[in-house]
């Protein structure tokens, strides 16, 4: 039966167009996973630690500025016309400007009166808006390309951010030894850069109609503020490990936890790469759904919950073998979280591949309920776990958030869009008779 249904994929777009995609996540990914070397000797573990902890206020900003609205594009992709997602796009550029300059004086303030943060300076702080204004810019183009189905043209534009990023720290690192602010500087050089290549990029296709739509903003608002309160909780799973550990263990901890983390991340090549191609595929199927096509997606989901499993095995035992050829002494401890971390995304791509059920009816509320929840037994979890265990306490308490997550956000898919979960075969079987 698997062989079958991956047999039908292979026939599909969903999975040329995820072999693309993977192709060029590999190859995305890769490159800065080979900077590790450079990094670890550059760079103390000390170092390292900060900006590991400065990435994860990217990742807690990020969210919180740009809503996930790009599932408000992927959402009316199929069903609307050019100029009203011309019109969309506009707004929602219009509401992430307003967002990104309500986060500002948010800083703005609590910097001027004494605030600090993990020992960052304030200039970097200052940074973060702008950050998570061009970075969410870049995924509105980045899901455009995705629903056109041009995996060939999102590839060219996210390697390019990559290898722009990745040049300037390699000179700002290594010839100007600018320690780990050079690395905070590529960031933020790919990530202006490639923003506004977009911006241009949507000028030229005629897909920014410049006309404020009231009715727009208030339809993408009440799909993307429920998701305030669920990005806010991914992004306090993603955070609060490292602020535990920074806490109650020492900066340098936070620095061989985040070698760790990136090598269990080796997950996200797969989850990414297919959620890319996944995404787009099933909002198209759930426009028009039938009893077969349902059965046909919880054939693929089953198969692919089977294979990030396998894969997350495998990433655990081969690290062990890899984290002391690609970094130095001081780091080769940072095995011992990699399995932790991989279970964790594997769970969270399961989680991936139902949460687009509750985004294509508009009940966005719950994730955002589950996530808060979640993120509030991480936090529980990390202390606990991290005061038991040492550093491996924090990777432990990633990997129960995102089990719970997955669990809660498939049950309650399920329950108000009823899928064959547990007689998927029977209903194929009826298909072909």
């Amino acid at each position: 039966m698997t062989h079958q249904i991956i047999q039908r994929l292979g026939q599909s777009k969903l999975l040329r167009g995820f072999s693309i995609y993977f192709g060029t996540s590999i190859l995305n990914r890769a490159l800065p996973f080979f900077l590790l070397p450079v990094l670890t000797r550059y760079l103390s573990p000390t170092e390292y630690g900060l900006l590991a902890l400065y990435q994860a206020m990217i990742a807690f900003v990020v969210p919180f500025v740009g809503m996930l609205m790009q599932n408000n594009i992927t959402r009316n992709f199929f069903r609307q016309s050019h100029e009203y997602l011309a019109r969309l796009i506009f707004n929602l550029l219009l509401i992430l400007l307003t967002t990104s300059t309500v986060f500002l004086l948010i800083v703005s303030t609590y910097i001027l009166f004494g605030g600090e943060l993990f020992s960052i300076p304030e200039r970097w702080i200052y940074v973060l808006p702008l950050l998570a204004m061009m970075n969410t810019s870049n995924e509105f183009n980045l899901t455009i390309f995705r629903n056109q189905q041009r995996p060939f043209t999102f590839g060219i534009y996210e390697v390019s951010k990559t290898t722009l990023d990745l040049a300037v720290t390699l000179v700002l690192v290594v010839v100007y030894l600018q320690g780990w602010e050079g690395r905070a500087s590529g960031i933020l050089v790919a990530s202006v850069a490639l923003g506004l290549v977009g911006l241009i990029r949507l000028w030229k296709d005629n897909l920014l109609l410049f006309k404020v739509d009231t009715s727009q903003i208030r339809e993408i608002l009440s799909i993307s503020l429920p998701l305030i309160p669920h990005a806010i909780g991914s992004a306090v799973i993603t955070l609060s490990d490292r602020l535990f550990i920074e806490r109650m263990v020492g900066t340098d901890a936070v620095g061989i936890y985040a070698i760790g983390y990136q090598f269990g991340m080796i997950m996200t090549l797969f989850v990414i790469a297919f959620n890319r191609s996944w995404s787009p595929w099933l909002y198209q199927q759930l426009a028009n759904v039938t009893e077969s096509k349902k059965s046909r997606i919880v054939k693929a989901t089953y198969t692919y919950a089977a294979l990030v499993l396998v894969l997350a095995t495998g990433i655990t035992f081969v690290s062990y073998l890899l984290v002391p050829l690609m970094t130095t002494k001081p780091f080769y401890g940072a095995s011992s979280f990699v399995g932790w971390v991989a279970f964790g995304y594997a769970f969270h791509g399961m989680y991936t591949m139902v949460f687009p059920y509750l985004v294509h009816i508009g009940k966005t509320s719950f994730l955002g309920f589950i996530t808060f929840f979640a993120a509030g037994i991480n936090l529980a979890a990390n202390y606990i776990l991290i005061r038991l265990n040492g550093t491996v306490g924090a990777a432990q308490a990633t990997l129960l958030s995102y089990v719970l997550m997955f669990i809660c956000v498939w049950w309650y898919s399920h329950r108000i869009f009823p899928m064959p979960w547990f007689h998927w075969r029977l209903k194929a079987e009826r298909g072909q008779s």
